[in-house]
């Protein structure tokens, strides 16, 4: 049988976790989502200039493919005159479902990125896993 290493960001996620939870709801919320966004904006600066300063709808559907390449299987689309990003997968896996204030990093990833491609825009949790649907989605 082949045995293979524990994934170091399973490992991660579940410290995250354990972190945050160690902290008042607010403060938790407040901490993943600066970390998201710090992160989301490094993501943006390191693509092409090109992405830059485009429309919102051309910067969500890069935001969705970058979204992507961090495991979590994304698209953009839009519903009643509103885009929003959809992730079909989320790389934290079960530790968001049991700590839903992870869900703060991805909502600040995406603001991050999108501040960086476009301008400031207050994206917004409209569905997740942990709410009990079957995606998570963020409109902008």
């Amino acid at each position: 049988m082949l045995a293979l290493p524990p994934r170091r960001d399973d490992l991660l996620s579940l410290l995250l976790a354990r972190a945050l939870g160690r902290l008042p709801r607010d403060e938790a919320r407040a901490l993943a989502e600066e970390v998201g966004y710090e992160y989301g904006r490094t993501l943006a600066q390191r693509m092409d200039p090109a992405e830059r300063n485009r429309s919102l709808k051309a910067a969500v559907a890069s935001v969705a493919d970058a979204l992507t390449a961090h495991g979590f299987a994304a698209h953009a689309d839009q519903r009643n005159n509103q885009l929003r990003i959809v992730n079909n997968h989320c790389p934290f896996g079960d530790v968001a479902i049991e700590h839903p204030v992870i869900c703060a990093v991805d909502r600040g990833m995406v603001k991050g990125m999108l501040g960086a491609l476009y301008g400031d825009t207050s994206p917004e949790l409209q569905a997740s896993l942990p709410q009990g649907d079957t995606f998570c989605a963020t409109t902008v």
